[in-house]
């Protein structure tokens, strides 16, 4: 089982390698075609929304013909879509790369997740999602840094080296990538929390919740390139220096704190605590008005975020007992939703005014912190 998440963990941080390796870059793609922030928004949103279309799919087919395919073929898709961008021209061009992109998540995310659960025990559940967190955020510590050196060569060889990246977690996958046996779920599932049919009633106030926190991060994580390179003068070396210094951040805390904190509080608790940090810290990069504080407050402003999702991601599990498949294309599809508004909303704001979009996720993680903090789930059995 050990060796399967092994395998697993490791495609996962060559696909978001690839897909960090990109971002100190976007701006200057952006620069060169004439687009502005809306049109990053636009960008962005596309792949959100083709992720959102796609999910319920990706789940139902991981559930029906194994995670495994359903990821292969979305690493495929990824590939595909990131050598696309390197050569697209227009902006007609690139929105066809983000709709196969957005696809390519809806299949990956998924399958990853039922995965993991599939291979996880009531005890090994949480340290498993944190790990998968951790690994995604190590493919961000070492994308940007690489992404800046490839840029030295051209603005277009992160995509092109991002959808090689593609191609080899697609062949570790096909090779070495092997399903749960019934070995291994035996005991994470001997005696199934959760029913067919599938019981979409116990994931309605978790879907809000995923739904606001991905809204918040989407539109953060959308202009948080042009937003420190308009305010402070950011250049795509410091762009990689402030999402690397994060990443780093957010690996550390997943890796030794979040099982401890999640089997100490809960995750609903941690979800509670964890947006009231980022609606403060959200706060304070709005005032920070310098370089140096600036770079700061980036390496700890997404730590809340950080700690959310392998969270929820837990209580989707948790939630999903033999339909992980389907639980995980719920997640991903609620994800989608807030990641299809946040950038557009953001992208449209960000052009009246740099500032507009952290106060408008501000506001979605206070209403966020509301809902859950009345919610309560100790009337749910697990």
């Amino acid at each position: 089982m050990k060796n399967k998440l092994n395998v697993l963990y490791f495609n996962i941080f060559l696909m978001f390698l690839g897909i960090s390796i990109v971002i100190p870059v976007l701006p200057t793609i952006l620069h060169d075609l004439n687009l502005n922030g809306s049109d990053l928004g636009v960008l962005v949103a596309v792949f959100a929304l083709f992720q959102m279309i796609a999910s319920p799919f990706g789940g139902r087919f991981a559930d029906k013909f194994g995670k495994k395919i359903i990821i292969i073929i979305g690493l495929l898709l990824f590939s595909i879509s990131e050598f696309i961008f390197a050569v697209g021209d227009s902006f007609t061009v690139l929105l066809l790369s983000r709709m196969l992109g957005g696809i390519s998540a809806a299949f990956v995310m998924p399958g990853v997740n039922g995965m993991i659960g599939d291979l996880s025990t009531h005890e090994s559940r949480a340290k498993n999602f944190s790990y998968m967190s951790a690994v995604i955020n190590t493919g961000f510590i070492v994308g940007p840094g690489v992404g800046g050196f490839l840029a030295e060569i051209s603005h277009r060889a992160p995509f092109y080296f991002a959808g090689g990246l593609g191609i080899v977690a697609l062949l570790f996958s096909i090779f070495l990538l092997k399903e749960a046996t019934d070995d291994d779920v035996e005991e994470a599932y001997r005696k199934p929390k959760v029913k067919e049919p599938f019981p979409y009633k116990l994931f309605v106030v978790p879907v809000i919740i995923m739904l606001i926190l991905s809204y918040g991060l989407a539109s953060t994580e959308t202009m948080f390139s042009l937003y420190t390179a308009e305010k402070v003068g950011f250049e795509p070396k410091d762009i990689s220096i402030a999402i690397t210094g994060g990443a780093i951040v957010g690996v550390i805390f997943q890796l030794f704190l979040f099982e401890k904190l999640v089997g100490k509080i809960g995750e609903i608790k941690l979800t509670l605590y964890s947006l009231i940090y980022s609606v403060i810290i959200l706060g304070v990069f709005l005032v920070a008005s310098n370089y140096l504080a600036v770079m700061l407050v980036s390496f700890v402003i997404f730590i809340g975020f950080d700690l959310i999702r392998p969270s929820m991601t837990n209580y989707f599990s948790k939630l999903a007992g033999n339909n992980q498949g389907t639980a995980g294309g719920l997640n991903s599809a609620s994800t989608s939703v807030g990641n299809l508004i946040g950038p557009l909303v953001a992208g449209v704001v960000f052009d009246i005014n740099i500032n507009f979009p952290l106060y408008v996720a501000m506001a979605f993680f206070v209403v966020a912190a509301v809902i859950v903090f009345f919610y309560r789930p100790d009337k749910l059995k697990f």
